[in-house]
């Protein structure tokens, strides 16, 4: 796990290697271990190094033999092995010992841009071909590391890890996209690689583009489809996946340095912590517990007894994290200074565990991605049409009359409604603005559902909103998770989405996954030897704290004072009297706002921190 950087100016830059160093330096926390650059009359690159595999013979970038291929690389490729024996076959020579990053060098020589495909793994990476004059970015087929780019006027390009390499660069002009802020408030995400800086964009997962002289071409190497045409009896399956997640996991634990794993207490994360420890006894586990002194209803987040339990079967080593119930006001810059720009979720959770974990290790096994192609999102599926079981017919009709909903002729409609959060597409008028609507002219949340929806492969309801979160909602998960690790130089394996184990579940038929009232039908079947009976049995659960509470209690001043009437109109972003409203509902106990309060809380704090809609205040 690393970062990378670079600049291609086709000889236009002519102090690119000061600027490289620069881009390079800004992301040192993602690579403490060591640094390497490279520069030629076209183009400069810059790596950071966080040593994880080959230590001693893995420095980037790395060449070819005659130094007319170099490659920096971010992340793991878990089938690296494989494809050295391949190539060696083929007749390539290794300079390293067993680096994955050589891999990409000699199979660019070998198979150009069909090289990415074969992956199995978790990168963004850049080859630059100096034959060719070519320099070519590609990511992973899910999002797992980022990379951001910003294409210079007239030709090139400036690529990093991390936005703040692009502004660190001089060459890219930190300002703001209006349109982008209210996807993230209407969303609660940025999708297609949008950011909220304008001129900054992350790749594509699945994709690669390719830079030379007078020409930029984009490239689709990889994209989710759903097959469906495999039915084996559930026995059969479970016994075949529970196989396909051991040899992941396997994969993923290959290392030359310890590797530990995060421990919530849900099936995902007690499937991995117990594969990964019958595998390696030196593994440990990391969970976090919260502060539940007068705690109400949403006490129930909290999953200590069960982690608890896991560890006792397992006889496993565990360290507990106990968050405060102040955790938010004190540490939501940082959060927000690794995550660049407001993200999803709770997030600062995520960044003080991970910080926890780095202070033994350099890696660590998450379960995001646990759900996304599992049939995970039971809730999702039961309120979107689809021949359905009498079951499944009669849960959807109790639904219905909980929350008093008819039932809508679109089949997507709660589906719909459910993406559009934290602000609905009717409250837009009254919760942001005129002048922020008109600068964020041209954003549509109901047209970006639409279109998310209508670009799925497959016509099966279920397959459609299994596509939407695979390529709007895991990017989103997976960028926080990348920089909440790295932001304390550690690497988040994500075993769950291994290549193996996404292609055998797209493949399966939907009785394996989901029946619309009980999720992850298979994979619980799966690890159910691992796992307690009381997991095993566990419904869902989200990670996160009991911040309905906590903002009642202890957090109420301090978001009174961060989100005051005074900041609010010194923005000019939001409309005072709808932020009030919110606040008020919510700490009357009216309503659960927990989901707006956060991502008011994470713009406010990110426009300090870049200057962004009247800065400082």
């Amino acid at each position: 796990m690393c970062g990378i950087s670079g600049i291609l100016h086709f000889g236009s830059c002519s102090d690119a290697e000061l600027r490289i160093r620069r881009m390079t330096s800004s992301i040192e926390h993602r690579g403490p271990d060591d640094s390497g650059y490279y520069s030629s009359p076209d183009v400069v690159l810059g790596f950071r190094r966080l040593s994880i595999v080959d230590l001693a013979t893995g420095h980037q970038p790395m060449r070819n033999e005659d130094g007319t291929v170099w490659v920096i690389f971010n992340g793991e490729i878990y089938n690296h092995r494989e494809l050295r024996k391949e190539l060696e076959a083929a007749g390539h020579r290794f300079m390293t010992d067993h680096s994955d990053t050589e891999v990409l060098v000699h199979g660019w020589e070998q198979w150009a841009t069909n090289l990415f495909s074969r992956l199995n793994g978790m990168f963004a990476c850049a080859i630059w071909d100096e034959k060719q004059g070519e320099l070519v970015v590609a990511r992973d087929r899910y999002g797992i590391k980022p990379l951001y780019l910003s294409n210079l006027p007239g030709e090139g390009v400036v690529f990093g890890s991390e936005v703040r390499c692009l502004h660190s660069s001089g060459l890219v002009q930190k300002a703001f996209d209006a349109s982008a802020t209210l996807e993230y408030f209407t969303l609660m995400n940025n999708w297609k690689g949008r950011t909220p800086f304008r001129d900054a964009r992350l790749l594509q997962p699945g994709t690669f583009e390719r830079f030379a002289r007078g020409r930029h071409s984009r490239g689709t190497y990889w994209s989710a489809s759903y097959n469906r045409v495999y039915s084996p009896s559930l026995p059969q399956a479970s016994g075949e996946f529970a196989e396909i997640v051991q040899a992941a996991l396997r994969r993923q634990l290959a290392a030359d340095v310890p590797v530990m794993t995060y421990l919530s207490g849900g099936i995902d994360s007690s499937a991995i912590t117990s594969a990964a420890h019958q595998i390696d006894h030196n593994v440990r586990a990391y969970s976090c517990i919260f502060d539940l002194e007068n705690v109400g209803a949403d006490s129930f987040v909290d999953e200590r007894d069960f982690s608890r339990a896991v560890a006792k079967s397992l006889d496993i080593e565990r360290i507990e994290l106990t968050v405060p119930q102040d955790a938010l006001a004190t540490n939501l810059d940082s959060t927000v200074a690794a995550l660049e720009y407001p993200r999803m979720g709770m997030a600062y959770v995520n960044y003080l565990i991970a910080r926890r974990v780095a202070q033994d290790a350099k890696v660590v096994m998450s379960g995001t991605g646990g759900d996304e192609v599992t049939g995970g999102y039971v809730g999702r599926y039961a309120i979107v049409s689809r021949p359905a079981s009498l079951m499944l017919r009669a849960a959807r009709w109790l639904r219905s009359v909980r929350y008093r909903r008819p039932s809508p002729t679109d089949p997507f409609a709660l589906y719909k409604a459910n993406l559009n959060v934290p602000v609905s597409a009717q409250q837009i008028g009254d919760a942001f603005t005129p002048e922020f609507l008109r600068a964020a002219a041209g954003f549509d949340p109901v047209a970006a559902i639409n279109d998310a929806i209508n670009a799925a492969p497959s016509r099966d309801p279920w397959d459609v909103v299994m596509h939407v979160d695979f390529t709007t909602y895991l990017p989103g998960l997976l960028v926080l998770e990348d920089k909440l690790s790295m932001a304390h130089s550690l690497e988040a394996r994500v075993p769950l989405l291994d290549n193996e184990v996404v292609d055998y579940l797209l493949n399966v038929d939907w009785k394996l996954l989901s029946d619309g009232v009980t999720g992850k039908i298979l994979f619980r079947e799966a690890v159910r030897p691992l796992v307690p009976e009381v997991i095993y049995r566990k419904p869902k659960m989200g990670f996160g704290p009991p911040d309905a509470s906590w903002y009642r209690g202890i957090l109420r001043p301090w978001i009174e004072d961060q989100l005051s009437e005074s900041r609010i109109k010194r923005r000019g972003v939001l409309q005072h009297a709808f932020v009030r409203r919110i606040l008020d509902e919510h700490f009357s106990e009216k309503a659960n706002h927990v989901a707006l309060i956060w991502s008011l809380l994470s713009f406010e704090a990110w426009c300090r921190q870049h200057g962004a809609y009247g800065g400082p205040v």
